[in-house]
C-alpha cells in the first residue's frame, strides 16, 4: 500500500535529481551548465537605479527572470536598455527564444512595447490579480 507524507528537504533534493536525470536521458543539454545568468546594473550618480536579471536554461530557452527601474528614473529608457542588453547577451549565448511573466500591475504593455507577445494569462480571483506570460523570438 502506498503512503503520502511531507517529505523531508534530503527527500526533495533526491526526487528533483531523479527527475533532472531522467530528463537528461532524454534530452542531454545544449549549454555546460543548467542555468548561465546575466545581470546588469543602471547607475546614476552612484545610486542603483535599475538592474534586470535574465539566464538561459537547460536547452537554450531565455528568460527575463527580474527587471526593476527605481520608480523615479521610469520613462527614461533605462528599462528598455536593461532588457535589450539581456536580450543580446541570451542572444549570444544561443537562444533564440526568450519567456518572462509579469502581473498586471507591473508591466505587461512595456514588454509588449518591446515585442514580446502573449501566450498565457491566468487570474488569481484570491488576489484580484493577472500574470502573464510573454515570449520574443529572437532572430538568428
Amino acid at each position: 500500500m502506498t503512503k503520502y507524507r511531507k517529505a523531508s528537504n534530503e527527500e526533495v533534493s533526491f526526487f528533483e535529481q531523479k527527475l533532472e536525470n531522467y530528463n537528461l536521458k532524454q534530452k542531454p543539454l545544449e549549454q555546460d551548465k543548467a542555468f548561465i545568468t546575466f545581470q546588469h546594473v543602471a547607475e546614476e550618480e552612484g545610486e542603483i537605479v535599475g538592474g534586470i536579471l535574465a539566464y538561459s536554461s537547460y536547452y537554450k530557452i531565455g528568460y527575463i527572470d527580474t527587471l526593476w527601474v527605481d520608480e523615479k528614473s521610469r520613462q527614461n529608457g533605462i528599462g528598455s536598455l536593461l532588457l535589450k542588453q539581456a536580450e543580446l547577451d541570451l542572444h549570444q549565448e544561443g537562444c533564440r527564444i526568450i519567456q518572462l511573466s509579469t502581473f498586471d500591475f507591473q508591466g505587461p504593455d512595456f514588454y509588449r512595447k518591446q515585442g514580446y507577445e502573449e501566450f498565457g494569462h491566468l487570474y488569481y480571483p484570491n488576489a484580484d490579480l493577472n500574470e502573464f506570460y510573454l515570449k520574443k523570438e529572437l532572430l538568428n
